[in-house]
């Protein structure tokens, strides 16, 4: 339980439920608040200490969903990079369910959506962690052709969770994206098609305008290809 006031200070939370404060049981809401937080918390920190994903973590990472519907942001920014952190680590599990999968992506659309919280400087989300998942959904989504079939909820849990989550690459992904995919860029190939798929979903789009050099303008150096193919075709 939280006591005193210094505590339960709404200014070092990052972004609470401003209509709450207009209720007059805005005291106890507060200290509900905190205690449901503590409690998801400490639950969450312990499907980690004791390695036991089922049944705890969709219990708990359904009940923060509900905590944040209900009140907001009302954690510290500390706690919001370690959530971010604790689903990101969820999703390098191998064998997770695809269920496990789709909360993952459910909850990071949620933790990330509001960008002005946090900043790039504070949080760093690895490419390739997403671009694994993204080549899996992008081989069984078709039933016709794959031996795991994913549900349609987690292919779309998943395309509502990557622009988010694009903001947070860092600086030198756009190159590392485009080295990844340059050997794919053969229009005649149908690997081509995958290329573009994949450059669709991890681009980061929305840089600032101080790395625009190291953003969509490091795409200029592809015209070269093009241009080549085109001046040996003449």
């Amino acid at each position: 339980m939280i006591h005193g006031k210094e505590e339960m200070d709404d200014n070092n939370l990052q972004k609470p439920n401003v209509y709450n404060r207009y209720l007059p049981f805005y005291d106890s809401i507060q200290r509900q608040a905190y205690e449901k937080f503590d409690e998801i918390r400490m639950h969450l920190s312990r499907i980690i200490q004791l390695r036991e994903i089922r049944p705890g973590f969709s219990i708990w990472s359904s009940k923060l969903q509900q905590f944040i519907s209900l009140y907001g942001y009302y954690f510290t920014k500390a706690d919001h990079l370690k959530l971010i952190d604790f689903y990101l680590s969820i999703l390098s599990i191998d064998n997770l369910s695809l269920t496990n999968v789709q909360i993952c992506f459910n909850l990071l659309q949620v933790l990330l959506q509001k960008s002005h919280l946090i900043t790039r400087d504070e949080l760093i989300i690895d490419w390739r962690l997403l671009y694994q998942w993204a080549k899996l959904i992008r081989s069984h989504h078709d039933q016709d052709y794959s031996l795991v079939v994913m549900s349609h909820g987690v292919e779309q849990s998943f395309l509502n969770c990557i622009p988010y989550c694009r903001f947070y690459f860092s600086i030198t992904a756009t190159q590392e994206i485009l080295d990844e995919f340059r050997p794919w860029l053969c229009p005649f190939d149908s690997a081509f098609n995958d290329a573009m798929y994949f450059f669709d979903l991890l681009l980061p789009v929305n840089l600032p305008p101080n790395l625009l050099n190291q953003g969509f303008k490091c795409g200029f150096a592809f015209l070269d290809i093009f241009e080549s193919n085109i001046s040996i075709d003449v």
